[in-house]
């Protein structure tokens, strides 16, 4: 009578590897660097974010409208019972100088009417005017005006920092997802295998007990195995596609359309990098010197510095002297008068403004609150150092670390093998029960799941690492 032998392990795994190498071949493995790509090209927060350098280029654009070039005029006049009170006109271009921060002003003026006194009333030819005004005392180094551009000019750094430090932040949620998925595929890949070691050895089991080979509750045993681990593949499936729908979070074609990870996708292999000890320096360096939440704060202390320029300025008394030369206009009818520049002694004016306020408390006052918050920045920034380089260290502790329980992890799994190998032996000489066949085989699948858990959890503490100083990516260092 022809009888059917318990199938030896080797062959079980002949089989399904066989069945997962044809379904390999219509998979799209898809690498964390294209994922990592086609984030940087279409995410919608990464698009927001290029909004921030774009919105501090704007306030950059306002602060230099205050060096420009203004075109003013006023015309009032005055009629009464057919009596021309006055007629006063005065229109003039006045543009900023950086230096000294002094104003150019070419105007013309002119004023007529019997009520103006002599020292306004300018003739009916009026007169045309080149001045200049410049603050001698407060103002002379800096003012509001050039402080104003220079802290703009400053904040382009701090929206850049800005923007880094948010596209670090989706990096590393991303990269938390992807490798989510990684594991809950190879869950699903170690579900799927032995679902079908055990329902192969279920179909060999019954048919030894139809030619009477085998006992019945044999059977049952393996029963118990193959729906236990039918229930496994069923929780497996069901979080790889949740895995897959929150990775698709991410995913957004260039018109910004939501795209879906193709069921057919799969991870690239963890463990892709492995850190050697000279770059635990290497990331505290780099962390120093671009790390986007200590940039912001240098940046911070040079916009208070200016601050402080400013208000020191504040402390010194306010002197504007305005000198114009003054050449007699052209008439109304268009024809050029006789009296010109003969004489800048004989044709000028003069004006001296003077103002200082005796005790200066309120100068004062905001000067120290500048110097205040220069102390509060520097205490925040040796505050933040400090805790940068401590997570830098802690998740760097944590790579290293897990890196040795996959090593660990992975020896055990080769042991938990061998063990396998020699217990299905001892089934086959019929000195073994297919109960500890099955346990040692679902061992073997704990540890698997479990060094595939520790691939995933290493990858994401490097995504960790990574952010803890500051990069988005290995490539920045």
């Amino acid at each position: 009578m022809y009888s059917i032998k318990p199938m030896k392990l080797s062959y079980l795994f002949v089989l399904i590897l066989s069945s997962f190498s044809a379904i390999a071949q219509d998979s799209l493995l898809f690498t964390y660097r294209d994922f990592y790509e086609q984030l940087l090209a279409n995410h919608p927060v990464i698009k927001q974010s290029e909004l921030i350098p774009e919105s501090a280029r704007q306030d950059l654009m306002m602060a230099r409208g205050g060096f420009d070039p203004k075109l003013e005029g006023t015309f009032n006049r005055k009629v009464y019972q057919s009596k021309e009170y006055f007629n006063r006109s005065d229109f003039f271009l006045k543009v900023p100088v950086w230096v000294g921060g002094a104003d150019l002003k070419l105007g013309y003026d002119r004023n007529v009417g019997e009520t103006l006194s002599d020292d306004i009333r300018t003739g009916p030819e009026g007169i045309t005017y080149l001045g200049l005004t410049v603050p001698i005392g407060q103002g002379f180094l800096i003012d509001s005006r050039r402080a104003t551009l220079r802290q703009a000019q400053v904040f382009q750094e701090i929206a850049d920092a800005e923007r880094v430090g948010m596209i670090n932040k989706i990096i590393l949620s991303s990269a938390k997802d992807y490798w989510n998925w990684y594991f809950a595929y190879q869950q699903y890949q170690l579900a799927t295998e032995f679902y079908t070691l055990a329902q192969i050895r279920y179909e060999a089991l019954s048919q030894r007990v139809n030619l009477g080979e085998a006992a019945v509750i044999d059977t049952v045993e393996a029963l118990v195995t193959l729906q236990d681990r039918e229930v496994a593949l069923s929780q497996a499936t069901l979080d790889v596609r949740n895995a897959r729908l929150l990775l698709s979070n991410h995913l957004w074609s260039r018109e910004q359309v939501p795209l879906e990870l193709p069921e057919n996708a799969i991870p690239q292999p963890a463990m892709g990098l492995v850190l050697g000890p000279e770059r635990l320096n290497d990331l505290l360096r780099l962390a120093r010197e671009s790390h986007p939440d200590i940039l912001k704060l240098n940046f911070k202390q040079q916009q208070l510095q200016i601050d402080e320029r400013l208000g020191r300025e504040m402390l010194k008394p306010v002197v504007n002297l305005e000198t114009a030369a003054l050449y007699k206009g052209i008439t109304l009818n268009g024809q050029e008068t006789q009296t010109g520049f003969s004489s800048f002694n004989n044709n000028y004016k003069l004006i001296i403004d003077v103002y200082f306020p005796l005790f200066l408390r309120k100068e004062r006052g905001k000067l120290q609150q500048i110097r205040i918050k220069q102390l509060q920045n520097t205490l925040e920034q040796q505050q933040l150092q400090r805790e940068i380089s401590n997570e830098i260290n802690a998740a760097f502790n944590d790579v290293k670390t897990l890196e040795n329980q996959i090593r660990i992890q992975t020896a055990s799994i080769q042991n938990q093998e061998l063990l396998l190998k020699a217990e299905v032996q001892k089934f086959e000489l019929g000195e073994s029960s297919l109960f500890l066949v099955n346990a040692r085989e679902s061992k073997l699948n704990e540890l698997k799941i479990k060094v595939e858990s520790l691939r995933s959890k290493y990858e994401k503490a490097l995504s960790t690492l990574l952010f803890a100083a500051g990069l988005g990516s290995w490539n920045n260092e």
